[in-house]
């Protein structure tokens, strides 16, 4: 491994400096379009890191990656490729190969879920297993579609998706695309309320875009009345709802039993953090501000505003449910927001330190897609406050991961970097930006 950036003294209020045991390493290369970093929890070492062309490698714990990929996904027919029903985008723009998280027993049963786009540009979700002889290898046999999204235009598909600590799937969903969300996707619950015409379809699973969506994957839905928005249209699917979500299934007001939170724009990258179960969903931003949000745990049923507010700024007052003054108050305003000016354009969710490095623990790192540098906060007195850690860019930062023991990564257009050291910096208050 190579360390590529070292300690810098950064421009703070208080006087502080990154000790020069803090660096950012190239952990492993020769990748196209990083989509995902994940490490399986199975006591391998190993992370798998996904290509949004379709591609899912697995890289050892000394770096090597290993020749054959785990898994490919192919829009047409070839050698080591995989076409699922429906077709496969590819890497198209924002669609492609976008998300993985492994089951929490995954060591035992062998499952892993993944995101991606479609033949038609369609979210789908879907589970595979790997191999039971050569965990190096999944089984193309075992793939299975779990939930389909139909989607408005061909970006804002999100793509993130991870397992709480409560066992269940969270899936990021995007508006729908376009600008300024005309489908008023995001803040729409019910499928009776869908905005429709031109591109902004009427199939009812479009009601789950701008959302955070919490399924069973252990359970399954039998056919009869519910209020699954990506059931079949007999009524059954193959995932359940869990106890805790904000609308019952049945609802009796219709709305989509999936939903875990709304409100959302593109929100691209999101985490957990591991010790304290919080949610920290980095959202995309449309023309003047980028946006974090920190959700405590277990906490359903939060409305992050958009396309009312663009983080804490007015955005749509005169759209559906921006004009209701109770839907207004109801508003969850973000942790950490920052202009949205060059070079800066795009949120890099990222997660919060619970590694071996002592003092760096606690921090949430993450970064700017068009910046290209890591962005570090941290509390204080008066809120959240980042600074910039990295003193030159490494290219479109486009994912973080995290492996078994903790350990960030950063991962680039070909690279994942690795996150070492430790950090004593004093924060200054308030927000950059």
């Amino acid at each position: 491994m190579r360390a590529v950036f070292l300690g810098m003294v950064l421009p703070l209020t208080a006087a502080a400096q990154l000790p020069p045991d803090l660096t950012l390493e190239s952990f492993a290369s020769g990748f196209s379009g990083i989509t995902a970093i994940r490490g399986p929890h199975d006591g391998s070492g190993r992370v798998f890191v996904l290509e949004q062309g379709g591609t899912i490698r697995i890289v050892l714990a000394d770096g090597t990656v290993l020749p054959t990929p785990f898994f490919r996904l192919c829009a047409s027919a070839g050698p080591g490729c995989f076409v699922p029903p429906g077709g496969f985008s590819g890497a198209s723009g924002e669609r492609g190969l976008l998300g993985l998280a492994f089951h929490p027993l995954y060591a035992a049963n062998r499952r892993l879920f993944i995101n991606y786009t479609d033949g038609a540009g369609h979210t789908v979700i879907a589970r595979l297993q790997a191999q039971a002889g050569n965990p190096d290898l999944a089984d193309p046999a075992s793939f299975a579609i779990l939930l389909r999204i139909e989607q408005d235009f061909s970006n804002h598909n999100g793509g993130d998706l991870a397992f709480g600590p409560d066992g269940y799937l969270y899936i990021a969903m995007g508006d729908g695309g376009s600008a300024g969300d005309p489908c008023s996707r995001a803040q729409t619950l019910r499928p009776a309320d869908l905005v429709t015409g031109g591109s902004c379809g009427s199939h009812l699973s479009r009601t789950l875009l701008g959302k955070m969506l919490r399924i069973d994957v252990d359970a399954s839905t039998p056919a009869g009345l519910n209020t699954l928005c990506g059931a079949a249209p007999d009524g059954s699917a193959p995932y359940g709802i869990p106890p805790g979500n904000p609308f019952p299934s049945p609802d009796p007001q219709g709305r989509c039993a999936e939903i875990w939170s709304w409100g959302l724009r593109n929100p691209w990258r999101f985490s957990f953090d591991r010790a304290t179960g919080e949610l920290w969903i980095a959202d995309v931003g449309q023309n003047t501000r980028e946006e974090v949000n920190l959700e405590p745990a277990n906490t359903p049923g939060r409305n992050y505003g958009w396309r009312c507010r663009e983080g804490t700024h007015v955005f749509n007052t005169s759209a559906p449910f921006c004009n209701d003054p109770g839907n207004i108050a109801s508003f969850v305003p973000p942790l950490i927001e920052y202009n949205r000016t060059s070079p800066r354009c795009s949120v890099t969710g990222g997660y919060r330190y619970r590694g071996p490095a002592f003092n760096l623990r606690g921090l949430y790192f993450f970064g700017d897609y068009c910046e290209g540098r890591v962005l570090v906060a941290s509390p204080g007195p008066s809120g959240w406050s980042f600074v910039t850690w990295s003193p030159s860019s490494i290219g479109n930062i486009r994912t973080f991961g995290e492996d078994e023991a903790g350990r960030l990564y950063v991962g680039t257009n070909n690279t994942v970097f690795r996150i070492s050291g430790d950090l004593t910096v004093i924060f200054r208050d308030g927000f950059e930006g």
